[in-house]
């Protein structure tokens, strides 16, 4: 298997920058069964390199060195606020170390047509004010990722496959415009 790290023109990132993985090797298949759009989306050549590549959506941090590939999140959950680019998921983990809890959300809110124009979030039951865990977050995250509001759930929604359903929290957020 061999991993890259390219930018938004499938080209490789200098050691140390970021950018999304892609993946070729003896296991990769030829594409989505049936499905040709998405196929010739998700299925690549990188510039310079033979073969065929996997764009798997997530965003990594190639090595300086011998030092380990570095994995920083997925794509699809990075939004823009106020110009700044937002990793969801460094929120959610700085929400769940501030809060002391196990499963916190992030998300983009309101959205734009830019992004987004704070970030809302939600943690689990916690001994904690929420005004506590802003204080926490603000010596954490820059002041544009900061979430805006924190609702407490006492559960969260969950899919058919067990996730949290970001969609029925974004229609909550709806409820309470």
């Amino acid at each position: 298997m061999e991993a890259l790290v390219v930018d938004e023109m499938l080209n490789e990132v200098e050691p140390g920058e970021d950018g999304e993985l892609v993946m070729t090797g003896p296991q990769l298949t030829r594409g989505y069964w049936h499905d040709a759009e998405r196929t010739a989306a998700a299925f690549v050549r990188v510039p310079g390199r033979r073969g065929i590549y996997y764009r798997t959506g997530d965003r990594a941090r190639r090595p300086v060195g011998e030092a380990p590939l570095v994995y920083l999140g997925r794509l699809d959950h990075q939004i823009k606020v106020q110009g700044h680019r937002v990793e969801l998921g460094e929120v959610e983990a700085a929400l769940r170390e501030a809060a002391g809890v196990d499963l916190a959300v992030a998300l983009g809110w309101p959205i734009s047509q830019t992004g987004a124009g704070g970030v809302v979030g939600f943690i689990g039951d916690t001994p904690l004010q929420v005004a506590a865990v802003r204080d926490k977050l603000k010596k954490r995250l820059p002041p544009y990722a900061v979430p805006r509001e924190i609702h407490v759930l006492s559960d969260f929604p969950l899919n058919p496959n067990g996730k949290v359903d970001r969609t029925v929290l974004f229609k909550r957020l709806e409820g309470s415009a």
